[in-house]
């Protein structure tokens, strides 16, 4: 059925139904003064979705608040037999705005409220005055209240819906109830104590989960380690919350909760890919878990934090029930970003606030008023007469601490109502878009957000030590925990607690700085090189807490002395080693030389030392030529005497034969 023929459909039945008779509806009842602080509260509609030929039972407390005791209060069950067509027609019921109260169905027996004083009282409707249409299409939410009166006074209403359902087959609205699961600030052990202990927010939502399997968590799985490892309560509350992850699909936090929007708008893509790539490694009490569904920090959403999830792979955005509301109030579960792949998961804010404030939204709500407003909102969604099936998103905020047995109620009215059904959060993730995010601002800071410089200070100090770790091939003494440490200061929770934070920061970035410290070498004074080649000795001492492999790179400022490096030397901690360097020389000069202390990939990992060197190579070249010269004048005298003395003989022997 088109829209349109639903709405005339619609009209149609109103006013069949404004033909049936009913009990006299009687004068509008005068309001009390506003002296009058009787109250009512209706604690069950029973049943919750009403057939033809079964009875409505309405149980309702009066409660007399004042300071003086009330006779005769009676208590009035109206009926509105109109349908509501719209979420609107819905609200405008429940807060009195829709003008007509409905026509008075049952009345109860007068009672005496003393000061402070209550009563409970059942008011049945039988099946022969209930006199609704049973036709087709008539099925849905009709206005249902409680009054209560005194001389046809009234001294207070509390309304609510009747759910009318005929045997026929009827749309349904797809459910999905997502919930976060984070701690307090890394550290806070108190806090943690608190939360997980009777009572608190986190074992309220442990025993939601072992209670309810189709709420789904997205769990932060640095709360899961911290609490196994921070006394009984919490090691308990892990425990339990770890067994009820197993009866289910498992949704991962990046690492600690860590501040998406902190992140992006620092420019530190990768320590979001860091605690991601954590968290999947981690898993949930060894249950391996998504990491694709991100939830959106608290506050506006920008374009930088959705280009940040995007580019981490994120496939779906939690965002809060107020982000991206659209100005006639009608939310899309699934939104288009704008950026590809990427969808914004959006919470129904009214069915949400039922699950979790339902004072919110009907002051004075109880149990059963929130079930049957839950249950008309969702009728008249299933009831609008769209071709595509609704899909609604519950998912409260960081701060909920479900109450167990209300959310229990709601929970069960949803799974046996004809037009609803609770599926996985998966089922919306599958699902078309069935609405548009619109234009994101660039970049908007949230409130108590860590500021950039602080952000890009710890990712600068992380990469500072992987790098250095690296260069002196430490095994891991300098990097275990590192990455835990520096996404402490990144957790959400922090933006509702500033204090310590900073202190995380400064200490994180001293304490890799100081780690980096400690390689030196000692002072070496002038030195002459007189050949081509000359050793140079130093002494490299090492000052960390763990073993170092480092070299010595000696590099002149001029290109008469050519730069050296020594072997690689592994010095353990608190010792000295010598080191010897060759260096050659290729001309003449005076030079200043820089010694380095380097890494396995000649990265500067200590202090070096700086000297001058005075190089003379040719005094070397120039004694060797002056013996050279020497050795050869040398060796001529040596022949010339030679020959001088045989001359001499040969004359000798000549003069005497002659004689």
């Amino acid at each position: 059925m088109s829209a349109v023929a639903h709405r005339l459909a619609g009209a149609v039945l109103a006013v069949a139904a404004a033909l049936v008779p009913a009990v006299p509806a009687g004068a509008a009842t005068p309001q009390a003064p506003e002296t009058s602080r009787v109250t009512v509260a209706i604690g069950a509609v029973s049943p919750a979705v009403l057939h033809p030929g079964e009875a409505l039972t309405v149980t309702a407390t009066l409660h007399n608040a004042g300071p003086t005791a009330v006779q005769d209060v009676t208590a009035v069950l109206r009926l509105n037999r109109f349908r509501p067509a719209s979420r609107s027609d819905l609200d405008a019921w429940a807060s009195g705005a829709g003008g007509a109260i409905g026509s008075r169905v049952a009345i109860g027996e007068p009672h005496t409220l003393p000061a402070g004083g209550s009563v409970t009282v059942q008011l049945e409707l039988p099946a022969a005055t209930v006199r609704l249409l049973d036709l087709p299409d008539t099925w849905g939410p009709r206005g249902l209240a409680v009054e209560a009166t005194t001389g046809g006074v009234r001294l207070g209403i509390q309304r609510t819906f009747l759910l009318w359902m005929r045997d026929e087959a009827v749309p349904q609205v797809r459910v999905s109830v997502l919930a976060p699961v984070t701690g307090p600030a890394p550290g806070a052990t108190d806090e943690l104590v608190a939360a997980t202990a009777a009572n608190g927010r986190l074992r309220a939502l442990a025993d939601l989960a072992a209670a309810e399997r189709d709420v789904e968590l997205v769990v932060d799985p640095a709360l899961l380690e911290a609490a196994a490892s921070d006394g009984p309560v919490p090691g308990s509350w892990a425990a339990q919350l770890g067994a009820a992850l197993g009866l289910r699909e498992g949704f991962a936090l990046p690492w600690g909760d860590v501040d998406l929007a902190a992140v992006a708008h620092a420019g530190r893509p990768a320590l979001l890919d860091l605690a991601l790539a954590m968290s999947a490694e981690a898993g949930l009490a060894g249950v391996p878990a998504r990491t694709d569904v991100l939830w959106a920090p608290d506050g506006e959403l920008d374009q930088a934090t959705v280009t940040a999830a995007q580019a981490a792979g994120a496939r779906a955005f939690v965002v809060g029930p107020r982000t991206l509301q659209a100005p006639d109030g009608v939310t899309p579960a699934r939104a288009e970003l704008g950026t590809g792949a990427l969808a914004a998961l959006v919470p129904d804010r009214l069915v949400t606030e039922l699950f979790t404030d339902p004072g919110a939204v009907e002051p004075g709500a109880t149990t059963a008023t929130a079930t049957q407003r839950l249950l008309a909102e969702v009728a008249v969604l299933a009831h609008d007469g769209s071709s595509d099936p609704h899909h609604v998103l519950v998912a409260p905020g960081r701060d909920w601490t479900p109450d167990v047995e209300h959310v229990s109620a709601l929970l069960s009215a949803l799974r046996t109502s004809p037009w609803s059904r609770l599926v996985p959060v998966n089922a919306l993730l599958g699902a078309q878009p069935d609405g548009v995010a619109g234009e994101l601002p660039p970049a908007v800071a949230g409130q108590g957000e860590l500021g950039a410089d602080d952000v890009r200070e710890l990712a600068d100090a992380r990469d500072a030590t992987l790098e250095f770790a690296a260069a002196i091939g430490d095994t891991g003494a300098l990097t275990d925990g590192l990455d835990r440490a520096v996404l402490a200061p990144l957790s959400h929770a922090w933006r509702d607690r500033d204090a310590g934070r900073t202190d995380q920061v400064r200490t994180f970035v001293e304490r890799t700085s100081a780690e980096r410290t400690g390689l030196a070498l000692a002072p070496v004074g002038g030195l002459n090189v007189i050949s081509s080649s000359a050793p140079v000795r130093f002494v490299l001492r090492n000052d960390m807490a763990i073993p170092a492999t480092v070299a010595v790179q000696v590099t002149p400022r001029k290109a008469c002395l050519r730069p050296a490096r020594s072997d690689m030397q592994t010095v353990e901690p608190g010792a000295e080693v010598p080191v010897v360097v060759e260096l050659e020389a290729a001309a003449n000069c005076d030079v200043v030389v820089d010694a380095t202390l380097v890494g396995q990939d000649g990265t500067a990992v200590g202090d070096g030392v700086r000297f001058t060197a005075r190089v003379a190579p040719t005094i070397e070249s120039v004694g060797t030529v002056v013996v050279v010269v020497l050795l050869a004048v040398g060796l001529a005298l040596g022949l010339v005497r030679t020959v001088r003395r045989g001359r001499s003989a040969r004359r000798g022997g000549v003069a005497k034969d002659t004689r």
